[in-house]
C-alpha cells in the first residue's frame, strides 16, 4: 500500500469512527469510562459489520434498557 492510500485509508477509518469516539467521551462523563468505552467499541464493532452509526448506535443502547424502554436522545 503506497502512502496516499495509506493517507487515505487512515482519513476515511479515522472519519468513519469518529461519531462512536464523540459518543464514548460523552458517555464516559455520565457512566464511567468502562461502560464509555465498551459502547464506543461495539458501536465501532457494528459499523465494520454493515451497520450505519445510527443503527449500530440504537442497537447498543438497546442493550443496556429493559424491553420498551425508550432509548435517550442522540447527541
Amino acid at each position: 500500500m503506497n502512502m496516499t492510500n495509506q493517507q487515505h485509508l487512515q482519513h476515511q477509518t479515522l472519519a468513519t469512527i469518529s461519531p462512536a469516539v464523540r459518543h464514548g467521551l460523552r458517555e464516559a462523563h455520565y457512566l464511567g469510562y468502562q461502560h464509555a468505552l465498551t459502547e464506543a467499541v461495539a458501536i465501532g464493532y457494528l459499523m465494520g459489520k454493515g451497520y450505519d452509526y445510527d443503527t449500530a448506535w440504537r442497537t447498543v443502547e438497546s442493550w443496556w434498557r429493559p424491553p420498551g424502554t425508550p432509548l435517550p436522545q442522540m447527541y
